[in-house]
């Protein structure tokens, strides 16, 4: 059931999406991707890559009236050949969010999500690395246990765990 209203949503909001620019491609990131998706308590990490222009303003407005049946929807719009994290659009929390997180998911994404590569420039493992580095001082200075769990565990073994597997 949670997975057909997770992509029933997506498909609406690339719908959003598409009416603000050409989408060439989307992708669903986090829990969605790596596992342990909870409709109750997990965002909706979508990435959609688009050929620009952007129109922010009606995308904006699309998506706020869209709404979302999920916790939070955390969009990012690239335009098609952009190097995380030169995004275009981070709705709704805008620039104020570090760029560790856009090269993190990035550095995700590549790995396991068909399509990525011929889309966004990669991200290197020397700049997925010093994010995760960055990662796990912010973490660190916020008592952030799951998401420091989950950098030391990158920076120590070279893959990325579920914030399920990061409280175990």
């Amino acid at each position: 059931m949670a997975e057909a209203q997770l992509e029933t949503y997506v498909a609406e909001v690339v719908e959003a999406v598409a009416t603000a620019a050409p989408v060439a491609g989307a992708f669903v990131l986090g829990s969605a991707l790596l596992g342990g998706f909870d409709p109750a308590a997990s965002d909706v990490d979508l990435v959609v890559v688009v050929e620009p222009p952007l129109d922010a303003e009606l995308l904006v407005a699309r998506l706020d009236e869209l709404g979302t049946p999920f916790r939070k929807l955390e969009l990012v719009v690239y335009a098609r050949g952009a190097k995380p994290p030169a995004y275009e659009l981070n709705y709704p929390d805008g620039p104020r969010e570090p760029d560790f997180w856009f090269v993190l998911d990035a550095a995700i994404a590549q790995e396991r999500a068909d399509g990525w590569l011929e889309l966004l420039q990669p991200v290197s493992h020397e700049e997925t690395r010093r994010a995760a580095e960055e990662l796990l001082a912010w973490a660190e200075a916020r008592s952030e246990a799951v998401h420091a769990a989950r950098a030391r565990h990158y920076l120590e073994h070279g893959n990325w765990i579920t914030k399920k597997e990061a409280q175990a």
